[in-house]
Formats: C-alpha cells, structure tokens, sequence
C-alpha cells in the first residue's frame, strides 16, 4: 500500500491550484497508480465497517473530480479513501480499478 500512496501523495490536492502542468502529472500518476493497482489482489477476508456502501460517497468524490479534469483532487480523494475504508476490499478494490480504467487509462491512453 506504501507504494500506492507514493505515487499519489505528490499531487494530493484538494484545491487543484498548482497549475495545468502539475494537473497533467497528476493523471499520469493515476495511470501509474492503475498499473500499480492492478498488481494488487483484492482481500479475501471481509473487514466489517460500520456501513457497507460507505465508500460510495468516495467514488462520487472521485468521480466528479475526474470529470472536472481535478486530477490533482481525484489523487486526494483517493488518499482519503485509501485512508478511512478497507481500500483492498473486493467492493472498493474493483469499483476503484473499473473507474480508473473508464475514466483516466481508456480516455488518455
């Protein structure tokens, strides 16, 4: 997971004010976060949250980010989800890989 975050955490900007360069550096780092991801196998133990579909307002976060073109706020939102869920869980895991996919490595690729 270290490595994960190391990709993210130098674009972790909610604000996304560190001009168009910095934007376009950080959708390259949410491809190579993909890449990464992708390496990765979900967990096959369940960890128990207080809410099951709590992650979803993450993804709506994350979502809405990506198509504003914030990919500066779309790598913190993904810090923040990696941060307050099971972020290895199946139902994050592949709703994250699926997202990423349509959104940042189909589209720019």
């Amino acid at each position: 997971m270290e490595k994960l975050y190391s990709i993210l955490e130098p674009y972790d900007s909610w604000w996304n004010d560190e001009g168009e360069e910095k934007n376009l550096e950080a959708r390259k780092a949410l491809q190579d976060f993909y890449k990464e991801l992708k390496k990765l196998r979900p967990s096959k133990k369940y960890e128990k949250n207080i809410v099951h579909f709590s992650y979803v307002p993450h993804l709506v976060k994350i979502k809405k980010a990506l198509d504003e073109k914030r990919y500066m706020r779309a790598c913190n939102e993904i810090i923040s989800l990696m941060h307050y869920e099971p972020f290895l869980q199946g139902r994050i895991y592949y709703n994250v890989l699926k997202l990423l996919e349509k959104e940042v490595v189909e589209n720019f690729v």
